[in-house]
């Protein structure tokens, strides 16, 4: 099978417990048994990142590996310490949508190129962790609209400035004015309810779900998100960004993410911890 280690625990004394992302079976759990050991011929290939051809049988629950050849083991993300955990971030972030059985190669592709991008140096680490983010949730299906208006359908680049979390997509100019004055009555609507003497110490209607509003998109931030969304992972990291751009970039995609994926990544927290945004 060829595939790449998203992570690696201990087990027992001398083993490891494996989670292979695969071309063949998607992601796989497997035993490196004997791993831990200073001499064993898996240790290499039980390590975090390793990409290549690994020979495994299947018992009832999981794989055991028994030979591996790598191809690829990434050895300059563990120069840098912040481009190390979001490496494994990354690793973290592909295990949470992969499943065993399903077809993973586009995801495997992703995180192999997003790596490589990673590691490179030739880009910020930034616009490579919101690069990556918007392509792996738009390959399982979930990414936002960005091609049209999602209220109206309006597809004129000249007009789409707008992007609403609550709507998950880009609006128009027209859109955004009108559904940000709907919102406005109805806040001014509930907030004049409220006042009006609800008895019995009810909660104020101005307290329920609040209204978002959209947030203004500058073009380059549209087209690098058309960009990502549409393009193949071979071809992803082939632009640049002005600095303002990609903090722009960095704020939606992060809010989106952080809406639509159901679980705080644990090596973001540590980045988090270590002063890395």
């Amino acid at each position: 099978m060829n595939g790449m280690v998203l992570s690696a625990m201990p087990m027992g004394e001398y083993d490891k417990r494996l989670t292979i992302l695969t071309v063949e079976r998607g992601k796989i759990n497997a035993f490196a048994k004997g791993a831990r050991k200073p001499n064993s011929s898996l240790l290499a290939c039980s390590q975090p990142f390793s990409y290549g051809e690994f020979t495994a049988y299947a018992g009832r629950d999981s794989y055991t590996v028994t030979n591996a050849v790598i191809s690829n083991y990434f050895p300059e993300l563990r120069e840098d310490l912040e481009r190390l955990y979001l490496g494994m971030y990354f690793c973290e972030f592909a295990d949470y949508f992969t499943r065993e059985g399903n077809d993973e190669r586009e995801v495997l592709g992703l995180l192999y190129q997003s790596l490589r991008a990673l590691g490179s140096g030739k880009f910020p680490a930034a616009l490579v962790r919101r690069v990556y983010e918007l392509k792996l949730v738009s390959i399982e299906g979930e990414a936002p609209q960005v091609s049209h208006c999602v209220h109206c359908g309006k597809r004129d680049g000249g007009g789409l400035s707008y992007f609403s979390l609550e709507k998950d997509g880009i609006l128009c100019d027209s859109c955004a004015r009108g559904l940000t004055r709907n919102a406005s009555g109805q806040r001014a609507e509930a907030e004049k309810i409220s006042g009006g003497g609800m008895s019995g110490g009810s909660k104020p209607l101005s307290a329920s779900k609040p209204l978002s509003a959209s947030k203004p998109l500058s073009a380059a931030c549209l087209y690098a998100m058309q960009y990502v969304v549409g393009t193949p992972s071979t071809k992803l990291y082939r632009f640049s960004l002005k600095d303002e751009v990609l903090a722009e970039l960095g704020e939606i995609v992060g809010r989106y993410i952080k809406k639509h994926v159901g679980r705080e990544m644990k090596t973001l927290q540590v980045l988090e911890t270590m002063g890395f945004s």
